[in-house]
């Protein structure tokens, strides 16, 4: 649909899913670029929506949202070469490397950061988008631009290998299979 022909409430619609949704997308694109690029990286997510604003589904707009940022974010990643910021934000939330002056929350926290710093990305990333993006599977799955029952498989994989990573970082014994990773990932943010 042609710029001219937008209805104020195209533009109320997109102001709206702006207001909704534009932090989630700022923090998403931050964790992994930086805060620099990632306004860079919303303001083109936003200027897809208001081309493809007919597109997005009622109740699907958050998904997608990230579905559009994931893949500017890969292309970015294509031209600088595989570039990842996701290290830096992890390694800084970790704090100093002196573990004896963290309290006992603090040294598990930094044992679950360097866990997923060591995991390969895809894996990084399907845990994060679940767990501490709380996307539902579906919504996940819509992300990656895969099947649900793609996801579902991708994310057992990953929390497996979370939980071998996690279990030889902290010296714990590994969460049983049926344990639940968010209780780990929840207060990363």
């Amino acid at each position: 649909m042609p710029n001219a022909q937008r209805t104020n409430a195209d533009g109320q619609r997109l102001t709206d899913l702006f207001r909704q949704h534009g932090d989630a997308v700022f923090a998403y694109a931050r964790d992994r670029l930086g805060p620099e690029d990632a306004r860079d990286v919303v303001a083109e997510v936003f200027a897809v929506a208001w081309r493809r604003l007919e597109s997005i589904k009622h109740g699907q707009e958050r998904p997608w949202l990230f579905g559009v940022a994931r893949r500017l974010m890969m292309q970015q990643w294509r031209d600088r070469a595989g570039q990842t910021a996701l290290h830096v934000r992890l390694h800084c939330q970790a704090g100093p490397g002196d573990g004896e002056h963290f309290a006992p929350a603090a040294v598990q926290r930094a044992d679950v950061l360097a866990a997923l710093d060591a995991l390969p990305e895809g894996d990084r990333e399907v845990l994060l988008l679940r767990y501490w993006y709380d996307f539902s599977g579906r919504e996940s799955a819509g992300v990656l631009g895969c099947t649900a029952a793609a996801f579902a498989v991708r994310l057992h994989r990953a929390r497996r290998r979370f939980e071998q990573v996690y279990g030889r970082r902290s010296g714990e014994p590994k969460p049983s299979a049926t344990g639940s990773v968010p209780a780990y990932t929840r207060g990363l943010q």
